[in-house]
């Protein structure tokens, strides 16, 4: 009887310690997942505030931003690519000399994608980057100077990571820029979506168990 050497049964084991590791790589394959999120947004306005400087009513102080929220939700189409819909609003307000103050309301809803990887690094954590399109409502008006509310169309680009505490539950922190544009009458073109920073509570649905196909004779 030949002897196995002991770097074979090591190399075998290894084998079936790198198979099962491999067996229990989990995936967001048919996962869907649901977050609530707030937090704050950013909207740069330097071309606004020149047109309105030289229309003779210059803006107090740069814009400040304002908070926002919304909602996400998502299906995992493939290993690494979710499809997304989310449903977001922004508010902030600015003053502009000799006039009322301004309110910036911006809302609506993308569709789009996110490729990512769950348990990249660690258990748990899945980085995503992302690009996402859709109808965005807009209106950016004052008391002096009344403006109507616009129908656009915004594109955003995100980034940002999931972390599963447990298999359902986990957190989410987004940073989103968003591209979209509004005008306020007699002045100019003003920016409505700019930097969307969001902290966010997720849950996780996992996939229906397949049924198993029932044919006679088998």
């Amino acid at each position: 009887m030949v002897k196995r050497p002991p770097f074979a049964l090591l190399a075998l084991a290894v084998a079936l310690c790198a198979a099962g590791a491999r067996a229990e790589s989990r995936s967001i394959d048919g996962w869907g997942r649901i977050t609530a999120f707030g937090g704050y947004r950013y909207v740069p306005n330097g071309y606004f505030a020149e047109k309105a400087a030289e229309a003779g009513a210059p803006m107090k102080k740069p814009s400040p931003g304002g908070p926002q929220g919304g909602a996400s939700f998502g299906y995992g189409a493939f290993s690494f690519l979710e499809v997304t819909i989310d449903l977001l609003i922004g508010y902030e307000t600015f003053e502009l000399e000799g006039q009322a103050p301004f309110s910036s309301v911006t809302y609506g809803g993308l569709l789009g994608a996110r490729f990512t990887k769950l348990d990249l690094l660690f258990t748990g954590f899945a980085p995503y980057a992302g690009v996402q399109a859709g109808p965005i409502l807009s209106i950016v008006t004052s008391n002096s100077a009344p403006q109507p509310e616009k129908f656009l169309g915004g594109i955003a680009i995100n980034g940002g990571f999931n972390y599963r505490f447990t298999e359902r539950l986990g957190i989410n922190l987004d940073v989103r820029w968003m591209f979209a544009r509004n005008y306020v009458e007699p002045i100019a073109g003003c920016n409505v979506g700019g930097l969307w920073v969001s902290l966010g509570f997720s849950v996780f649905f996992p996939p229906a168990p397949k049924a198993d196909l029932d044919v006679p004779g088998f």
